[in-house]
C-alpha cells in the first residue's frame, strides 16, 4: 500500500480500492497528534499488500476536506481516517482512534 496525495473529489475516484472501498487520511503536518496518526497508518500499511490510501493535507486542501465531509456526511476532524465502503456507507475515526486494529476491522 502507499499514500497518494488527493487534491480533488475526482482524485478519490481513481484510487486503488482497499477491501472494495476508498480509504482516506485527512492530516495536518503541523499537528503532533496528526503526525502520530500518520505514522500509525504508515506502519499499518507496511503489512497490507494492495490498495492506496488517499492523503489529504488539511492545510493546503481545506476546501476539499470540507467538501469530503459534506459529501460523505461526516463531521470534519483532523487527523481523521474515512473509509467509504462499496455500498456507500462511511466508517470513520479520528485522533487516537486511528489504530491498526480499527483499520483491520474494516470489511
Amino acid at each position: 500500500m502507499r499514500f497518494v496525495s488527493v487534491a480533488s473529489l475526482d482524485d478519490l475516484r481513481h484510487l486503488e480500492r482497499f477491501r472494495g472501498g476508498v480509504l482516506v487520511l485527512k492530516h495536518s503536518p503541523r499537528c503532533s497528534i496528526s503526525q502520530a496518526a500518520h505514522h500509525r497508518v504508515q506502519k499499518w500499511m507496511e503489512s497490507q499488500s494492495a490498495g492506496q490510501v488517499g492523503l489529504i493535507n488539511v492545510l493546503t486542501e481545506r476546501e476539499l476536506s470540507r467538501q469530503l465531509a459534506a459529501e460523505w456526511s461526516v463531521e470534519h476532524e483532523s487527523p481523521q481516517v474515512l473509509w467509504q465502503n462499496a455500498d456507500g456507507s462511511v466508517h470513520h475515526t479520528s485522533h487516537f482512534g486511528i489504530t491498526a486494529e480499527w483499520l483491520n476491522s474494516l470489511n
